[in-house]
């Protein structure tokens, strides 16, 4: 994440966005230093999008006459929680409009959630990306290319005084779903457990490092794949003690990832088709990739799927998203079908039918 903050620190609409959290802070922090403001600074408010106040109400803050000062500071904190600007009736010109003494910095935070809620907040803030950019303002995209990811972790590690192998950050990588800003925090707690010891081993990040929800669902994908019955059950049942209500856990967070992960196996599998990985594929194929998601882009998964798509063929692929079709037709009253529970049960059977060889 490259910025410049002599530019950031002249303009007067700044959006700071991206998965990336540890960089968001990074970024406030950095500007905050910069611009020299602190919470006793009479120029400098921080408010929060979808409290009560319209976005005519941050215009009208940020439009104030500085007190003893030459700038007016407005920080709109979770601004995803309200929409494009369009839907939010910000009007085109509402930000060139604003007065030179003004600094308005929207932050689109994370809001958590499921897939769905994901692929809704990407959507908001492509739409006000455009919006600031096409309104003169400065955009800082808080993202990490995840082709670097594991060479970040290794660097990250340096800092902390340890040593950790390629192979160890591309499995740290895994663990946290590509997230580098989890990465981070899990590195802190990986150098605090192995104490005076200089490397970060691979059985270290086994043993401490928290799986995300991806890891886990592949972990059930790759017991399904294989066959083993047993496992793929006593993983899911795993991911539902930790879930909450599984009626609500898993037709909102589990069965979209499950959804989600077959995808990027489809993907692997039109790669294996052709004797190629995700990232060299040629273009026919790449052009068969989804925006989201997209193997191509999401490094950390590429391992597990090509694994899994191996073992596939693009006929037991399909029976399987067929599968998950009807589970999430069960799930919503469409077909008929039992308690959430039951239901990823009989998804997880049908998938180990689908992929078992049969005999002649």
């Amino acid at each position: 994440m490259k910025v410049d903050w002599d530019k950031a620190l002249r303009s007067r609409v700044l959006l700071i966005f991206g998965e990336e959290d540890a960089l968001r802070r990074k970024a406030l922090e950095e500007l905050f230093t910069r611009a020299e403001l602190g919470s006793d600074d009479f120029n400098f408010e921080i408010l929060t999008a979808g409290d009560g106040r319209a976005p005519q109400d941050w215009l009208a803050a940020v439009s104030t006459t500085p007190f003893l000062g030459d700038r007016r500071t407005v920080v709109v904190r979770h601004l995803l929680r309200i929409d494009t600007p369009k839907e939010a009736g910000v009007a085109s010109g509402a930000l060139t409009s604003l007065p030179e003494s003004a600094r308005l910095v929207l932050v689109g935070d994370d809001e958590g959630g499921d897939e769905r809620k994901r692929e809704r907040m990407a959507r908001i803030a492509t739409a006000w990306e455009k919006f600031v950019s096409d309104e003169k303002g400065l955009v800082i995209r808080c993202t990490v290319d995840p082709k670097q990811t594991a060479a970040l972790l290794v660097a990250e590690a340096k800092m902390h005084g340890k040593a950790l192998s390629s192979g160890g950050a591309t499995l740290l990588a895994e663990y946290v779903g590509g997230s580098y800003s989890r990465g981070i925090e899990e590195l802190e707690k990986l150098a605090f457990f192995v104490g005076e010891r200089e490397a970060i081993r691979e059985a270290d990040i086994r043993q401490v490092v928290t799986p995300s929800r991806e890891w886990n669902v592949f972990s059930m994908i790759d017991a399904a794949v294989a066959g083993n019955t047993g496992a793929a059950l006593r993983q899911l049942h795993l991911m539902l003690e930790g879930a909450g209500r599984p009626d609500e856990a898993i037709p909102q967070r589990i069965l979209p990832l499950l959804s989600r992960q077959f995808r990027l196996i489809w993907q692997a599998r039109l790669c294996v088709e052709e004797g190629t990985n995700p990232t060299n594929a040629s273009e026919s194929v790449r052009a068969l990739f989804p925006s989201r998601p997209n193997l191509a882009k999401e490094t950390y998964a590429q391992g597990r799927a090509m694994t899994a798509a191996r073992r596939l063929s693009l006929d037991q692929i399909r029976v399987c998203m067929q599968a998950l079709a009807d589970a999430d037709a069960r799930l919503k009253g469409a077909l008929t079908g039992f308690s959430a529970t039951e239901t990823l049960e009989r998804l997880l059977l049908q998938i180990v039918d689908a992929v078992q060889p049969r005999a002649a």
